[in-house]
């Protein structure tokens, strides 16, 4: 039978499910051996029909006991030259249900002859699912082909919580502000100088709004490319020689892993996100960022793309890389922007507030401080934040925290404008100390 996603599309591909002993067995093929639908892990549509399969199992708790090829081509092999996925595999605990369906799609290929050839038309993955006996293979077959009965509605993000504002050194209000930020915007970014915790606020904040198996980090670079963060062309080299495979990037896999649990939050981190060109990374996304009940027509796929509703980003952005007055016009738009500034609270009070809790000496926090009082006010986003002082050791290394850590960032920063004795002099830890 066919089944039919989450948004009402029926997908071009079949699947059974049958008792096998005491046992269900899903089964997959090809459809009268149309290429578009062998099961090789070429077919978007026969993959697309696998992941959403294993979440539906993985959402009624399915333990995957093995997996088997059991085309006419390779039946007469033993069975444990036939196997594709070894199990037991508890699909609740899958961190990557896109990158296990690539798994079972890789043990297909190589059982084909000639290798990556398309001798395996059919699979068959033994199943154990709670609720459900060898007797219950047609109940199962249409709970997994059937359209959710309830309409979607938008993924509420948890509040905030005592536990994550400790974490963060934050006030309960403060983080909660942030959650409802990314809950009706979606899209937000961290921005501030080198050291105010952007990107551990941004990966905390996701651990308790998606938890860690929802959570993608990519860090971005002046040749990152749409390529890399979506979709491309890639070579790709077998024993029948090298060729051009089309390769999903994270936001890709992320949005596919998002639309098959639609009930559950998905984030992506994007570290460093003022570094790359923006507008050729995200090319024709940029349309969906603001639009996500559009889809459109993607640069390579031969098919039409819709960002899903419960896939939120957060970027982080270092202002003494590039001042938020240079960020484009369109990714003003389509981000809310949170600064965080070793001058002004939340920061201003994290580094007192963590000294507290370890039971260190506030001096650390005062020498921040007066070091960006002599920094000023004219170099606002290159002040120092909290983190590099925020090590248990720094009370026996603080001199050397301050030596190879923040007089280097101030010696590039000045570069040009002071020399490295003046720098040194002006604002080495004694003469720091010593200000008053």
């Amino acid at each position: 039978m066919r089944a039919t996603t989450d948004d009402g599309d029926v997908l071009d591909a079949e699947f059974e499910i049958e008792p096998e002993g005491d046992r269900l067995v899903l089964i997959m093929r090809s459809m009268g051996g149309r290429s578009s639908s062998r099961p090789n892990g070429t077919n978007p549509q026969y993959n697309a029909l696998l992941e959403l399969l294993l979440y539906r199992l993985g959402e009624l708790g399915a333990v995957v006991e093995n997996g088997i090829a059991d085309s006419k081509r390779v039946q007469n092999l033993p069975e444990d030259q036939r196997m594709i996925l070894k199990g037991p595999v508890r699909l609740a605990d899958v961190p990557d249900i896109n990158e296990l369906r690539r798994r079972i799609s890789r043990g297909q290929r190589n059982l084909s002859t000639p290798p990556g050839g398309n001798n395996t038309r059919q699979i068959r993955l033994r199943l154990t699912v709670p609720g459900f006996s060898a007797g219950d293979a047609n109940r199962l077959a249409v709970r997994l082909a059937e359209q959710p009965a309830t309409t979607t509605k938008a993924v509420q993000l948890p509040d905030a919580t005592d536990e994550l504002a400790s974490l963060v050194h934050f006030d309960l209000g403060e983080v909660q502000e942030i959650i409802t930020l990314l809950q009706h915007r979606k899209q937000v970014v961290f921005y501030g100088p080198p050291g105010t915790g952007k990107t551990f606020l941004a990966r905390a904040l996701a651990d308790h709004v998606a938890g860690r198996t929802a959570t993608r980090l990519v860090q971005f670079h002046p040749s990152y490319s749409y390529e890399d963060f979506f979709e491309g062309f890639r070579p790709h080299s077998d024993e029948s020689g090298t060729s051009f495979k089309l390769r999903w990037g994270p936001l890709r896999k992320l949005a596919d892993e998002a639309s098959l649990a639609p009930d559950r939050p998905f984030v992506l981190i994007i570290d460093e996100i003022n570094r790359a060109n923006l507008s050729k990374v995200f090319g024709e996304l940029y349309f969906l960022l603001e639009y996500r009940d559009e889809s459109i027509d993607l640069q390579y796929s031969d098919e039409r793309f819709r960002l899903p509703g419960n896939v939120f980003v957060i970027g982080t952005m270092n202002t003494a890389d590039r001042s938020i007055a240079h960020v484009d016009a369109a990714m003003r738009r389509r981000f809310a922007f949170v600064e965080l500034h070793p001058s002004i609270p939340p920061v201003s009070r994290v580094l007192q507030r963590w000294a507290e809790a370890e039971g260190k000496s506030a001096e650390r926090a005062e020498l921040l401080a007066k070091l960006n009082q002599r920094i000023g006010a004219t170099d606002h986003d290159f002040q120092i934040g909290p983190s590099y002082l925020m090590k248990p050791d720094a009370d026996h290394s603080l001199d050397l925290v301050w030596k190879h850590s923040i007089l280097p960032l101030l010696e590039e920063h000045y570069y040009g404008r002071m020399g490295r004795d003046q720098i040194h002099d002006t604002y080495s830890l004694d003469a720091i100390r010593n200000a008053r």
